[in-house]
This record gives C-alpha cells, sequence and structure tokens, in this order.
C-alpha cells in the first residue's frame, strides 16, 4: 500500500510539474501547411477541384504548437455528397491550440464517378516508329476526365521503357493514372509515309499507249525515298500486246517502297 502511495505522489507531482511549464509556456503564432483528407466518399468515387493542402494559421504554447511536426490534422467531410458541392474545412488540434485562420475556409467541388476505360498507346520519336508491349492500357480517373482521354502518349529517350501520359484533346489529363503506366519498347524502325504518284506506261517499239488505268497509284515508304519518287512505271502481268488487257499491274518500285493492296488495271494499246 505504502508504494502504491508512493506511485500516486509521484504521478501528482509529474502532472503538476508538466502543467506548470505549459502554463509557463510562451504564447506564439505559427502558419502551417498540413494535407487536406477527404472522407465520407466510398468507394469509387472520387471529389474534384479540393486542394491538396490547407493553410493554417495556430495560436498555442510553445511546446505544442512549435516543432517539426505539429500535432494537427484537416479534413473535408463529404458523406452525402451528390455532383457539385461547397463544404467547410474542418480541423482537429490539440486542447489548448487555437485556430486563427484556415485557408481555404471552404471549399468548392464536384464529386464524380471513377470510370475505366482502355486507351491505344502512341509513342512520339524522331526518326522512328516504335513498337510497345502492351499497345493498350487501362486509363482510371474521374469519368469526366477519361471521357476527354484519347490517347496514352510518350516520349522516347531511347531506353528500354516509355512512361505514359494520357491526353485529350486539349492536352494533358491529370488526375487520369495509367496501368501500366509505363511500356516496354520491343522494336523501333523507319516510319512509313504515304504518297499517291502518278503511273506511266513504256511499251516497246511498234506498240503505243491509247489508254490506261488507273492513273496513280498509292505507295508507302520511308521518308527519303517518296521525296525523289516521282512517278512508278508499270506494265500488265502478261506483258504489253496490241489490244486491251485486263489484270494485274507489275510496279517497279525503288527498295524500301511498297504499294497498298495488288494494283489492278486497264490497258489498251496499238500498233504505231
Amino acid at each position: 500500500m505504502r508504494d502504491w502511495g508512493s506511485f500516486l505522489l509521484a504521478l501528482l507531482a509529474a502532472f503538476a510539474v508538466w502543467y506548470s511549464l505549459r502554463e509557463r509556456a510562451p504564447v506564439v503564432e505559427r502558419a502551417v501547411s498540413v494535407p487536406l483528407q477527404v472522407v465520407g466518399l466510398g468507394g469509387e468515387r472520387t471529389a474534384e477541384g479540393v486542394p491538396k493542402e490547407v493553410l493554417l494559421r495556430l495560436r498555442g504554447p510553445a511546446p505544442l504548437v512549435e516543432g517539426a511536426r505539429v500535432p494537427v490534422s484537416a479534413y473535408l467531410d463529404l458523406s452525402g455528397a451528390e455532383g457539385a458541392f461547397t463544404r467547410e474545412v474542418r480541423v482537429a488540434v490539440p486542447q489548448g491550440v487555437e485556430v486563427l485562420e484556415i485557408r481555404p475556409a471552404r471549399v468548392e467541388g464536384r464529386v464524380e464517378a471513377i470510370l475505366t476505360r482502355t486507351l491505344p498507346v502512341e509513342v512520339l520519336s524522331q526518326g522512328a516508329w516504335v513498337e510497345t508491349k502492351p499497345a493498350f492500357v487501362e486509363a482510371k480517373g474521374p469519368k469526366s476526365r477519361v471521357e476527354e482521354a484519347v490517347v496514352a502518349l510518350g516520349l522516347d529517350l531511347g531506353g528500354d521503357t516509355v512512361a505514359l501520359t494520357a491526353f485529350g484533346p486539349q492536352g494533358p489529363l491529370l488526375g487520369v493514372g495509367l496501368s501500366p503506366s509505363q511500356v516496354q519498347v520491343v522494336a523501333r524502325s523507319v516510319p512509313l509515309f504515304r504518297k499517291e504518284v502518278p503511273l506511266v506506261l513504256k511499251p516497246p517499239a511498234g506498240l503505243r499507249v491509247v489508254d490506261f488505268s488507273p492513273k496513280a497509284v498509292e505507295v508507302v515508304g520511308p521518308k527519303e525515298a517518296l521525296e525523289d519518287l516521282k512517278e512508278v512505271e508499270a506494265r500488265p502481268q502478261g506483258g504489253f500486246r496490241p489490244g486491251e488487257v485486263s489484270g494485274p499491274l507489275l510496279l517497279a518500285l525503288p527498295p524500301g517502297v511498297q504499294v497498298l493492296g495488288e494494283v489492278l488495271g486497264r490497258v489498251r494499246l496499238a500498233l504505231e
């Protein structure tokens, strides 16, 4: 019993010392930024327009207000919120600390459903076409923003992977996450361009071209090869002969240039 009484006396003495120190501690003011927590939303919903932090101006005993980590928290209760909302920021502080100012004290925003959709991957690269794995990724975020997304865009820096960002018609979409957020580079190849070029027929001596179709074809190939390509020579698959010939045309294409699909034509030749 004597030990128990000694313990109570020591505890009371310690409390008295702590209380005395607290009462004698100087009262100070301090501004501090703290994260703004969102509560009451529930699953598969998100709040747009909510700042990440709020600024608090506090006053209280120096031991409570000063220090690397101030024991205060700020939160926004969105219980029951649907669509547009206006809610006040709430703050929890230790006893003896006074909140002089909250900035912003009120938050206006919008509660939205979370939407997921698939986006194609596109990688910007100078002088190369980049093939990635995977070729599609999942975008997830506020419905209004995800609905704007058209592509998961990345910039090729020459590495084995490329980081992606969700883009809409107006630019990058903040708040839209991608899964995966980066893709593996599988291959880099020379980009191909498309060009329409005229066809020419050069029959042997003794024959002349009366008419032929088509007059032009679409080809694809490296940019440099297409820049120098002014025309493409063609001949009937069965060779030149008087009269009308219908069927596939054989094209004399430079290296790296290909025609889009099979070229079927009609050639009418006459004797000179």
